[in-house]
């Protein structure tokens, strides 16, 4: 489950863009946050996807991927032109094809490499689903799992709508707006599309799953936040937005928060693992923020400069299925699983914290260019790094003696996943 937003510029109240979006996969699916660079290959070289091989463009524009450590696709993304990508489960009665082709984060990695514009990023999407169609595991380790997917596509222009449903789309452009969950959006409302013109798309839902999924009341709770700060949204309300719950204790959570919490392996068996927010300018200004761990409400969002020649601070990029502390999102686990039993207390003391220390990266950061070299930059985002860090280490040594508390089924299925991943949990 994930839930994505874009804001243009008569919300924003200047003359900015914002993206969100929090990526709700399986509880320990570590997520790498990846810079790569522009590229130039020869004619005729092929490319392998997370399980098909197509052939390869000449150029690939530089990106900033949020992506699973085991595939080759992305969940979202931004490139050096100004193109951002979220994607989006959606649960339809048309199955994904048995034979394997391209996946949702495949496609969303494939626009973001050969697309200047959002309108580019749509035509490529399109075309590759029309030539491989979609299929194949989307799961980490539920590999039973598979998909349609929709994507939300933004630009300094325009806010762009791609829902797919095999190998037939339906797209919409917006101004001012849109969210995208796990739901079909557009139903009749669509500018362009394969079917038939007053085709209601909606009706392609899965109606049981859909509902489980949650996608309706995150997505409404969204919308209403952007609308109720029309004309002034800062980047720290993007931040907000995707740490919003419905009720204050992960553990009495559901499937319509959207910072979305594990509780069970049924029905809450996702979890937000990674989150991004992008701000960009007028011109060609960047800010691009990551939590580049589990939970935003137990994160911070921090700046990353895509193609600084220091490269990515702190074991961002690095990650698998085992804990290794040289893996930044695993370091963060550590304390993710920790404070999810101490929650109820130190929360509000956490928070704190991080707000303080966000308004601090915030003032710090201006707009930068792409391929900014910057030193100052580079230290903002390194610092950014280091002081969550020793926050987090902080309300760990606290965490020290004092007895755990959380419902029992909840705590045995956190138990499992630490256990299984070798996680330390702090001795009451």
């Amino acid at each position: 489950m994930c839930d994505t937003f874009a804001i243009g510029p008569s919300y924003t109240g200047k003359d900015t863009c914002m993206f969100g979006k929090n990526s709700d996969r399986e509880p320990d699916e570590v997520q790498l946050i990846v810079s790569i660079p522009g590229m130039e290959y020869d004619e005729g070289e092929d490319l392998k996807c997370t399980y098909i091989i197509i052939p390869q463009v000449r150029h690939t524009n530089a990106m900033l991927l949020c992506r699973p450590f085991w595939m080759w696709g992305a969940e979202m993304g931004v490139n050096e032109k100004g193109v951002v990508i979220g994607n989006e489960a959606i649960f339809t009665k048309v199955k994904a094809e048995k034979k394997p082709g391209l996946i949702g984060m495949d496609l969303l990695r494939l626009a973001l490499e050969r697309s200047d514009t959002a309108k580019d990023a749509v035509s490529v999407i399109i075309d590759l689903l029309k030539l491989y169609g979609q299929g194949g595991p989307c799961g980490y380790r539920d590999k039973r799992l598979s998909y349609m997917n929709s994507y939300l596509i933004m630009d300094r222009q325009e806010i762009l709508v791609l829902e797919t449903i095999g190998r037939d789309y339906a797209v919409k452009t917006y101004n001012d707006y849109a969210v995208i969950s796990n739901i079909i959006t557009l139903g009749r409302d669509w500018d362009d599309g394969s079917f038939t013109p007053g085709t209601d798309i909606k009706t392609f839902n899965d109606r049981l799953i859909t509902y489980f999924a949650g996608g309706s009341p995150r997505r409404s709770s969204i919308l209403k936040r952007i609308e109720e700060g029309r004309g002034h949204i800062e980047i720290k309300d993007a931040f907000e937005i995707l740490r919003n719950h419905e009720k204050p204790l992960p553990s009495k959570g559901s499937n319509r928060d959207v910072c979305m919490h594990a509780a069970e392996p049924l029905i809450r068996r996702s979890q937000t693992v990674g989150s991004l927010a992008v701000e960009l300018d007028k011109e060609d200004g960047f800010k691009v923020f990551v939590t580049a761990g589990s939970a935003p409400c137990l994160s911070t969002f921090k700046p990353v400069i895509p193609m600084h020649p220091r490269g990515i601070p702190a074991g961002i990029d690095k990650g698998d299925g085992n804990y290794n502390l040289d893996s930044y999102w695993w370091r963060h686990e550590h304390f993710h699983v920790n404070m999810l039993f101490h929650y109820d207390r130190l929360n509000s003391a956490f928070k704190k914290d991080i707000m303080a220390l966000e308004d601090e990266i915030c003032t710090r950061t201006p707009f930068y260019k792409w391929d900014s070299k910057d030193p100052a930059l580079y230290e903002i985002s390194r610092n950014s790094f280091d002081q969550t860090e020793k926050i987090e280490g902080r309300f760990l040594e606290g965490m020290k003696g004092m007895p755990r508390k959380a419902p029992m089924l909840y705590s045995l299925y956190w138990k499992r996943i630490v256990g299984r991943n070798r996680i330390s949990l702090l001795t009451c």
